[in-house]
Formats: structure tokens, C-alpha cells, sequence
């Protein structure tokens, strides 16, 4: 997948989150249901959408962050990375699952950035290359769709789509979970 679509479906995901805090604050104590917070939840999903591309120089956050970028591309090689400058450490959801744990525990405002950073890779490992698990000792991919192709983008979508409905079903309260 690309930047776009990195870019559209974490803040897809942060948005459906966002719509259903009342809901997330019954199961996470610490997470004030506030508009800051929600304003927070969708920009950490926009951000953490694209994040893990920070280890690719090319890549649009890359370009961006050029130093920083070219940093972790070098610190990739000891989480097995495959290939030039991408997907390590950075992309490895194991990462992420701890910082999210960390700051539904202690930091909430940053919540919407992991909930981005794993929709990220959520859409990673249905490309070939997949993305690392536990530091390079296994790699994840579900399907073989090519980065950049038609069927990611149409991929991608109707990931938006259905995360968008679930997430209007669930504020609805069309199919009560209680």
C-alpha cells in the first residue's frame, strides 16, 4: 500500500475509534470522552498511519524526516529487515501493541497514534513482503497484494468502508454488544 492509502485508513480506523469513545472509555478507565480527546484520536490515526514508513528514505514521511529517517533504516538491520532501508523495527506490530498497552494505561492522548501506527501495518501484511514479527523472527503477509497497484488502493477502500460501517453500526447501537 502506499502513503494515501496508510494515510486514509488510519484515520479511518482513529474516526470509527473516535465515534465509539463512550464505548472505549468503559473498557480503558483513564480515557476522558472529551472533544480533545477525539481531535487527538483522529490526528494520531492520521500520523500514525503513515509512521512506520519513516524507515523508507523514499517514502513521503521519509522525505520529510530525511536524518531521522535514514537513522532507523540503519537500526532496521538488527530487527531483520528485508531489502533496502524498510520495514523494521518500525514495523514490527509487537512495537506498537506495547505502546498502546503503555498509554491506555498511563498516557490515553496518545492512543489514536498506535491504533494508526497497527492499522498501518493492519494493510502491510496483505502485500508480499508482509511485515516482522517479533523483531525479524517471523514475517507476517496474508495475501500478495503489490504496493501502489489498482487492487490496493480498491484493497484499501473497502477496508474504509467497512470500518466506517462498523463504526456507525457500533454508535448506532444497531447490534447491542451488551
Amino acid at each position: 500500500m502506499n502513503g494515501n492509502c496508510h494515510f486514509v485508513y488510519g484515520a479511518s480506523v482513529a474516526t470509527a475509534l473516535s465515534m465509539n469513545m463512550d464505548k472505549l472509555s468503559t473498557i480503558i478507565p483513564t480515557l476522558a470522552v472529551s472533544p480533545e480527546n477525539i481531535t487527538l484520536f483522529i490526528f494520531g490515526g492520521l500520523i500514525g498511519g503513515i509512521f512506520p514508513d519513516l524507515d523508507n528514505p523514499t517514502s513521503y514521511v521519509g522525505k520529510l524526516s530525511s536524518p531521522l529517517s535514514k537513522l532507523f533504516g540503519v537500526l532496521g538491520t538488527t530487527s531483520g529487515k528485508t531489502g533496502a532501508n524498510h520495514r523494521g523495527i518500525l514495523h514490527d506490530p509487537l512495537v506498537y501493541l506495547v505502546g498502546l498497552f503503555l498509554c491506555c494505561q498511563h498516557f490515553t492522548p496518545l492512543i489514536g497514534f498506535f491504533i494508526g501506527c497497527l492499522s498501518h501495518l493492519f494493510l502491510d501484511m496483505f502485500n508480499p513482503a508482509g511485515v516482522p514479527f517479533l523483531f525479524g523472527v517471523k514475517h507476517l503477509h496474508l495475501m500478495k497484494i503489490p504496493s501502489g497497484s489498482r487492487e490496493s488502493v480498491i484493497f484499501t477502500w473497502l477496508n474504509v468502508v467497512l470500518v466506517l460501517v462498523v463504526g456507525f453500526v457500533l454508535q448506532l447501537n444497531l447490534f447491542p454488544l451488551t
